[in-house]
């Protein structure tokens, strides 16, 4: 499996892999929308995104997307690792750990403090993936959300 970032070229194929993820998570199908979203992140270099290529075919099987924050206290830069999704028939391959796996290899690049995510509390997979590459549930601060809509 090859493991690379995307570039404007993937749109059309990432745009189908990002449309299946935000199905996963109740969302109705917006190809066109999810197309938008992604060029959008893109243009104003405001997410980093991974792809999981199949290198025979050069089918795209899964991603992750990372978010750049920073921190005033710590003044250091952080990615949030919001996205990550492998198509259903491709799971259960070690997939997630190598995008997880170039997540950290990113961000020890470029001296970031770590990585943050949150899943579902219904995720187990996921959450036990992430708790096995070395992720631990915070338990420091409480996290708050506005939501202005």
């Amino acid at each position: 499996m090859k493991i690379r970032q995307a570039n404007y070229q993937d749109i059309s194929k990432l745009a189908e892999l990002f449309d299946l993820y935000r199905q996963f998570y109740g969302q109705k199908s917006n190809l066109a929308g999810a197309s938008r979203y992604l060029i959008d992140r893109m243009e104003h270099n405001q997410s980093i995104i991974f792809l999981a290529e199949e290198p025979n075919t050069g089918n795209l099987v899964g991603f992750t997307q990372l978010y750049p924050v920073f921190s005033s206290i710590s003044m250091q830069r952080s990615y949030i690792l919001n996205d990550l999704y492998v198509k259903s028939e491709n799971r259960k391959q070690g997939i997630a750990k190598l995008l997880i796996h170039e997540a950290k290899s990113f961000t020890k690049f470029f001296q970031g403090k770590g990585l943050e995510l949150s899943t579902s509390m219904n995720n187990k997979d996921a959450r036990a993936l992430y708790e096995k590459e070395g992720f631990v549930q915070e338990t420091e601060f409480l996290s708050y959300f506005w939501k202005a809509i």
